[in-house]
């Protein structure tokens, strides 16, 4: 009985689970790669669940291994004297030698952290001063400043009192350079300020600091002069001329938790005051709910303005210092920099060969277990064949169900504009939606009710009329995100019924996307039946296969757009020779300019053009009704294979406790509690123990991979688990107890 009763609470969840796979296959995703058994287990729980790490060109992952500035390497450089012969020229270049790391470190010959340097260590601040400019010079510099701090503090209003101490002629560019970098660390920018007159470098007491004229002081990012006092918030850098031997821009590495790259962007260059019209370069756009690391570069920037972002970052935040995967509650918007070099070549938008993907999966649930002493090691086995398995096979490199946006009508609105059918397509965006806010629901019923009462094939004067006063009333109702509808209706408040126009209002990466997503569509629809008619494993007669990839040689793989690629279709000899692998055969993205494959794969893109009223023709002609526009097709791999797959499966007891170690954890020291029972890496299982064979422990796994830039991971987990894309199945899924117990319950509701 207890047995029966197991079978039809599988069979339950498993016609739940189908019905939640309805969606996913009326868009083409209804096979797999690999045959191995699935199991349940959460998604995406916390945001530091999904951490993303981009891969550039050269295979570099962005990790933020450094929160300061590099360590300076410091030699002893002997003091120039006041005067020079032209015996000293000869050991000229080997100052520079020495002191060429000093000059370029703006914390000058030693690193000195603000709570190494109390105000009154002034046998360490001479020993700084002397590897610069000797002994002697050196005394006399901290002589003055003591003296000087009496007499500021004292307030003294004589006009003989000395306020500046005139350093030797220093000829050296470089030594002078160093100099002024070692008076704006925390040891000195408390107490001094530094300028040039007359060739000649002075030294100010900060409480002098409204005495030095302001056309002399060293214009370096916090140097002395005016009211930029080094206690005082960081002003905006003034103009400085940029050294002829650095390279213009500055490379680094952005680290971001719960904010999408622009926000992060914006805020970055607020903080540090960058350029507006400059800006940050990025490779790629990341989402927000997320924890995710990416290569950024600036134009001419120093290195420590850009390090103002974790300081000021850190003084708001100081209470999460570990990143919001350090809490088992939610965690803030966090923005940090790190890894900084200065580079000839800036960071170029889609300059990137793909992304590392490391998840979490929670409360993993392999269904009922007869014993349950057993069940630890049952987890691990399945858990670690479906590990295998797509490491070994890989997934079928479907398009991800975003690709059809929230309400899965986006390839629908492109169908409409392949046929010209404008007003079908503004009629499919304008439309009402489920789920939305009543005030956008109520927008949207008004505009599909603009012409009541109105013989629109009749009384066209009325038809516009009424759409032009319905067109300005909803365009103060619309969200503002609504992008796409705001464009709409804006238009159309100025030019009713004009739907071509208002079509092309819109901005082109979004008409772009409505009729890729149409081509994702057919992709899609062709691949499965490839799949589940050809196998997943082995290449036949018809299939396309991808020769030539130029980019790919260049340093990118499996790159999207169609130059530079070539294709073959394989034939009985190829199959003899066994030439190809399953991982070489492409479909198209139908388009213009590419070729199609034969046999039933090439019939099914046909059919499913003609069901939708479309011949391959249609392709080419979209360039005619919008000139910004082309579809000339792209080639795409059937089946992605990820590389670099890592898997550990763990036990933990608290449901939201942090699972994965963030690079800002790691940063900062911060482990992970979770036991591990085996791991990719090892091979190894963990010894049995009773720790772990509790009633309240719970089963997770972690698993990393790396994918081209157009591979879905949510396609790839999807293959891993064996379960649904869809946020509608995921939010039903439990964090402890049965995994998918709510499913079902809906199932015996219905």
């Amino acid at each position: 009985p207890n047995q029966i009763i197991r079978q039809n609470s599988h069979h339950q969840i498993q016609n739940m689970i189908n019905r939640y796979d309805e969606i996913e296959s009326k868009f083409g995703i209804s096979a797999y790669a690999s045959p191995h058994e699935g199991f349940a287990a959460v998604v995406k729980a916390r945001y530091s669940d999904f951490v993303v790490h981009e891969v550039d060109l050269n295979g570099n992952i962005a990790r933020l291994e450094s929160l300061e500035l590099p360590q300076p390497k410091v030699a002893k450089v002997e003091a120039p004297a006041e005067t020079k012969t032209n015996s000293d020229a000869a050991g000229e270049s080997e100052k520079k030698r020495k002191i060429s790391e000093v000059a370029d470190v703006p914390n000058g010959a030693k690193e000195v952290k603000e709570e190494e340097a109390p105000k009154d260590d002034w046998d360490s601040r001479k020993e700084d001063l002397t590897k610069l400019i000797g002994e002697t010079p050196a005394q006399e510099l901290v002589s003055f400043l003591q003296l000087a701090e009496t007499d500021s503090a004292n307030e003294s209003k004589d006009k003989d009192v000395q306020k500046f101490y005139a350093l030797p002629l220093i000829s050296d560019k470089q030594i002078r350079r160093s100099i002024h970098q070692l008076i704006k660390t925390p040891a000195f920018n408390t107490i001094a300020r530094a300028d040039t007159h007359d060739g000649k470098m002075r030294i100010w007491h900060l409480g002098f600091q409204k005495d030095m004229p302001k056309d002399t002081f060293w214009k370096g990012n916090g140097g002395g002069g005016g009211n930029n006092g080094g206690n005082q918030r960081a002003a905006k850098p003034k103009r400085t001329q940029w050294p002829k031997d650095r390279p213009d821009f500055l490379n680094f590495v952005l680290y971001k938790e719960n904010m999408d790259t622009y926000t992060a962007a914006k805020d970055v260059g607020r903080m540090a005051h960058v350029n507006p019209r400059k800006g940050i370069d990025y490779a790629g756009m990341k989402d927000k709910r997320g924890i995710t690391t990416q290569f950024c570069s600036v134009y001419r920037m120093e290195k420590e303005q850009l390090l103002a972002v974790n300081k000021e970052v850190a003084r708001a935040k100081a209470e999460n210092a570990g990143g919001g995967g350090n809490t088992s509650k939610g965690g803030a918007n966090i923005v940090k920099v790190g890894n900084f070099s200065y580079s000839s070549n800036e960071v170029r938008l889609g300059a990137l060969s793909g992304n590392r993907f490391d998840i979490v999966l929670r409360n993993v649930d392999i269904g009922d277990v007869a014993d349950d002493s057993a069940k630890k090691q049952l987890v691990q086995q399945k858990l670690e064949t479906a590990g295998k398995a797509i490491m070994n096979g890989g997934f079928i490199n479907y398009f991800g169900m975003q690709r059809f946006g929230k309400f899965h009508d986006t390839h629908a609105t492109g169908i409409a504009v392949m046929k010209g059918d404008f007003e079908g397509a503004i009629g499919i965006i304008m439309g009402e939606k489920p789920d939305e806010y009543p005030y956008i629901a109520e927008a949207r019923k008004q505009w599909a009710n603009r012409f009541e009462g109105i013989d629109v094939s009749k009384d066209e004067n009325a038809a516009r009329e009424s759409e032009q006063k319905c067109a300005r009333d909803v365009q103060r109702k619309l969200g503002r995100f609504m992008n796409c509808e705001k464009s709409i209706v804006h238009t159309l408040s100025r030019k009713p019924r004009e739907y071509k126009l208002a079509f092309g209002s819109i901005a082109k990466n979004m008409r772009s996307m409505f009729l890729h997503a149409y081509q994702s569509y057919l992709w899609n629809m062709v691949a499965s039946h490839r799949i589940e008619s050809g196998g997943s494993t082995e290449v036949r007669i018809g299939d396309l296969v991808l020769i030539e990839d130029v980019r790919s040689g260049k340093g990118g793989r499996n790159t999207s757009g169609l130059k530079g690629k070539n294709v073959k279709m394989v034939e009985e000899q190829d199959l003899k020779d066994n030439t190809y692998k399953i991982t070489d055969v492409v479909l198209p993205l139908a388009g213009s300019k590419i070729r199609y494959p034969g046999g039933s794969a090439g019939d099914l893109f046909d059919e499913l053009m003609k069901k939708d009223g479309i011949c391959k023709v249609d392709f080419a002609k979209i360039g005619n009704m919008d000139r910004e526009i082309s579809l000339i097709g792209d080639y795409r791999k059937l089946i992605c294979k990820p590389e670099d797959v890592t898997f550990e499966v763990i036990a933990y007891t608290d449901p939201v406790q942090p699972l994965l170690q963030t690079d800002l954890m790691k940063a900062h020291g911060i482990d992970i509690t979770a036991t591990t029972l085996c791991s990719s890496k090892e091979q190894e299982t963990k010894p049995e123990g009773n720790e772990d064979d509790n009633n309240d422990t719970l089963f997770g796994m972690t698993v990393g991979f790396s994918l081209p830039p157009s591979a879905y991971a949510t396609i790839a987990l999807r293959e891993l688990t064996k379960r649904p894309t869809s946020s509608e199945y995921q939010s039903k899924l439990e964090l402890s107890g049965k995994c998918e117990r709510n499913i079902h319950n809906s199932d015996d509701a219905s």
